[in-house]
């Protein structure tokens, strides 16, 4: 064989090899497509109905929810705002098995902000949150009271749809929308 007929032969044998290496590369999943294999495996995103029970016991509001095990959690641990500002802690919280309190300051006005929850966090179970403005004396020109209470209840349905990610969310009859 020539020098150059080697020569040629080593060039195509690598470009070859870059093809086949290029292909390869190709055909495996991507990290993410790998991340979210890993995670349906140890925690399978589940659908939950997420409702806002009104003053009359009736449901004022929903949505679906496609969430993991610390989403999920996180629906018993909701924080509070007020007008979009959140309420940053002033004590500890006052843990119990089924909820939690504290106070909490926004702007310089003092709150009181609690939450309940009831039933099975596995299944079905209600989130009673409340948010009450503390030590009021208002002036003719202050602000009115700030109170506010809510009954969340959370249902779990079954697996997340196909094509719904973690954090998708959709009113009944729509379709999802990422939240991020």
């Amino acid at each position: 064989m020539t020098p150059a007929a080697r020569l040629w032969l080593q060039a195509a044998s690598g470009a070859a090899g870059l093809v086949v290496g290029l292909a390869a590369c190709q055909a495996e999943p991507s990290t993410a497509d790998e991340l979210v294999a890993r995670q349906k495996t140890i925690d399978p995103p589940q659908l939950w109905l997420a409702q806002v029970i009104g003053d009359a016991g009736k449901v004022t509001g929903q949505v679906f929810v496609c969430a993991d095990g610390p989403m999920r959690e996180a629906f018993a641990r909701a924080r509070a705002e007020v007008n979009g500002r959140p309420c940053i802690d002033a004590t500890s919280p006052r843990v119990k098995p089924n909820g939690w309190r504290l106070r909490c300051t926004v702007a310089g006005r003092a709150f009181g902000e609690s939450s309940v929850t009831m039933g099975d966090l596995q299944t079905d179970f209600l989130v009673n949150f409340s948010l009450t403005e503390l030590n009021y004396f208002p002036g003719p020109h202050d602000p009115p009271l700030q109170s506010v209470r809510q009954v969340r209840r959370f249902r779990h349905v079954g697996a997340c749809p196909e094509g719904w990610r973690i954090g998708d969310q959709a009113k009944p009859g729509r379709r999802p929308y990422p939240a991020v």
